[in-house]
């Protein structure tokens, strides 16, 4: 949902609410589908409207959830959507991954924030870099990596070079590029590796 037809622009926040009902489209908060909400208002979120005049809103301060009608809502996963700043903290927290080529390490990575399951980041996956802040609380916080072979389809490689890498830390944002001031976790598995790998670290969150 960036550029690639897109037009780009930062509405008002009585357009934003406003938006649905004048043109009829589908409105799209952090990708979820909110076509049916009413009379609400999105505070500092960026806008596209695509060329079928779709409303996509993106913005770390709101979270989307959906649930099944059929089940009660979970306690212990997260929605992509959670992701992002939080206010109650000084710091800004980031994660960011560095594949292996082709994904020949075939790990699938579990990310746990004091024993909720944030995000499974499958083998294969793109690098992946995105604010985490709002998976912190202020002070002491236990975060778990589970890393799990997914040898689907045959063994890729076998070698100890091709690695998998994921870093969270404490960063800031210069223009569009996001660095790391301080590294709290360096997680590496590669795919020599075939059994299931557990880390346990813990980072204070200001």
């Amino acid at each position: 949902m960036r550029s690639n037809g897109f037009l780009s622009m930062i509405l008002v926040a009585a357009l934003v609410a406003a938006a649905p009902t004048v043109m009829a489209a589908n409105v799209y908060l952090n990708g979820v589908d909110i076509s049916g909400v009413r009379n609400q208002t999105f505070k500092e979120s960026t806008v596209f409207i695509d060329h079928n005049g779709d409303i996509h809103i993106n913005s770390s301060k709101y979270k989307v959830e959906v649930v099944d009608d059929d089940s009660e809502p979970s306690g212990t996963s997260a929605t992509e959507a959670e992701a992002g700043a939080n206010p109650r903290l000084a710091s800004r927290y980031f994660l960011a991954t560095k594949p292996s080529k082709n994904g020949r390490a075939q790990y699938d990575l579990i990310i746990k924030v004091n024993g909720i399951e944030r995000k499974l980041i499958k083998s294969g996956s793109p690098t992946i870099i995105t604010e985490i802040s709002a998976w912190f609380v202020k002070g002491k916080n236990k975060v778990e990596i589970i890393a799990r072979k997914n040898p689907a389809g045959g063994r890729k490689s076998v070698s100890s070079s091709d690695k998998l890498e994921i870093l969270i830390g404490a960063g800031h944002e210069e223009g569009s590029i996001i660095k790391m001031d301080l590294v709290h976790v360096s997680f590496k598995c590669n795919a020599s590796q075939i059994t299931e790998i557990k880390k346990r670290y813990t980072i204070n969150a200001i």
